[in-house]
């Protein structure tokens, strides 16, 4: 039998027409060229990477593979991570696109494998999106090498970006409209992305039900010592009030430049001390502030949850009240306008952006105060412009 080309794009259509129907199911496997390792921590792996698709086209993305991937509480977290991740939906949180899995099929020697000489095991690893710039940490080393401390309006858009981020994670319900109880438990300078356009975004969730919390579980991975809250750091059970510590924790660290908890952490017994100084007000050290950012910071520190922020939602709406009485403006566009001038050779922090915020075309720096034990030697080099892994 033969076919006109009119019968075989007919024949064409009604393929890609059955492809189309409800029910169908497509599949292909997403393919992905390695470029580099980003960087390892406790529980994953990152790359980075091209995604390759149809004719040939490529884009950057971060593949996040679970780290002793045979071990199932770790591989259970994992992909617990994933699937939450994937479903999340807004501006200030890292996109996860989709999870892929591969499986290796190692050849055994029968001496070793009496039933079977191949062996199969799954690699699972998330695609992400590739953040152009970079974390809270390498942005104040920067800030640090030039001896400068982050313009405080900038910090406090900054933390009220992450507070929308994370209001949203908290406020997640699944499927029956119930509120999932979802706390971040690693809200740090490492996991905070700003990239080159001025947008904000909380990544790494190592995310779990808080009503499941258990003191094992807490203790098993408290997250960074630098970077938790007293009932983390205690083991006992948390809520989003944890994270709400931990954005207390960043505003005191772009406010002043340090890790409030850094000189205890190098400390004989880091976790007791620590914990000591937990019960202490920052008000101390944050004298250089606007009274009222710094009762903020203080609010976000009280040792109790109940004397802290209840929300996300109420701390980003305190400072959108002060950006109000201040009559000051703040933007993507002039966050953007600054992070270029910091990473240039000679910031001069000169450009028209500014002028809604300072009424002017010069960003004013606060005077920097360096810390008490902080050594000049110690402080790092010049940075060259960076992207996330800090090449």
């Amino acid at each position: 039998m033969s076919f006109s080309s009119d019968d075989i794009k007919q024949l064409i259509n009604e393929r890609e027409g059955t492809l189309r129907q409800p029910g169908s199911i497509l599949f292909s496997q997403g393919r992905y060229e390695i470029r580099r390792v980003l960087g390892e921590g406790g529980m994953g792996i990152t790359c980075l990477a091209d995604e390759i698709s149809a004719h040939n086209l490529r884009r950057q993305v971060v593949l996040k593979f679970v780290k002793d991937s045979l071990v199932p509480r770790q591989l259970s977290q994992f992909l617990n991570e994933a699937q939450l991740s994937i479903l999340f939906n807004h501006p200030n949180l890292l996109p996860v696109y989709r999870l892929e899995a591969e499986t290796l099929k190692l050849d055994l020697p029968k001496a070793k494998a009496l039933f079977s000489r191949t062996y199969e095991h799954t690699v699972y690893y998330t695609v992400m999106q590739y953040i152009d710039g970079w974390n809270l940490r390498q942005i104040v080393d920067r800030l640090r090498n030039l001896k400068m401390i982050m313009n405080q309006d900038i910090a406090l858009y900054i933390i009220s970006r992450i507070c929308r981020g994370l209001h949203y994670v908290h406020q997640y319900r699944d499927e029956n409209n119930s509120e999932m109880g979802l706390v971040h438990r690693d809200v740090s300078p490492e996991n905070i992305l700003i990239d080159r356009f001025g947008r904000i975004k909380v990544a790494d969730f190592g995310i779990t039900k808080a009503f499941k919390r258990t003191s094992f579980e807490a203790s098993f991975n408290p997250g960074k010592m630098l970077y938790c809250s007293p009932e983390q750091l205690d083991g006992k059970p948390l809520d989003h009030r944890s994270d709400i510590y931990c954005i207390g924790l960043l505003m005191y660290f772009l406010f002043t430049d340090i890790d409030r908890f850094g000189p205890e952490k190098t400390m004989s017994q880091p976790r007791e001390r620590i914990r000591r100084k937990m019960k202490k007000p920052p008000l101390p050290e944050l004298k250089h502030l606007h009274s009222r950012l710094a009762q903020i910071c203080n609010i976000c520190l009280r040792e109790t949850p109940m004397e802290r922020y209840q929300t996300c939602e109420d701390l980003a709406t305190d400072i959108d009240i002060f950006f109000k009485e201040s009559q000051k403006i703040v933007t993507n566009d002039i966050i953007e306008e600054y992070l270029a001038d910091l990473f240039n050779q000679n910031p001069t922090f000169v450009s028209r952006r500014f002028i809604p915020l300072t009424g002017t075309s010069r960003l004013e720096q606060p005077k920097y105060v360096p810390a008490a034990d902080a050594k000049i030697e110690d402080m790092p080099g010049t940075l060259s412009t960076v992207k996330l892994d800090g090449e």
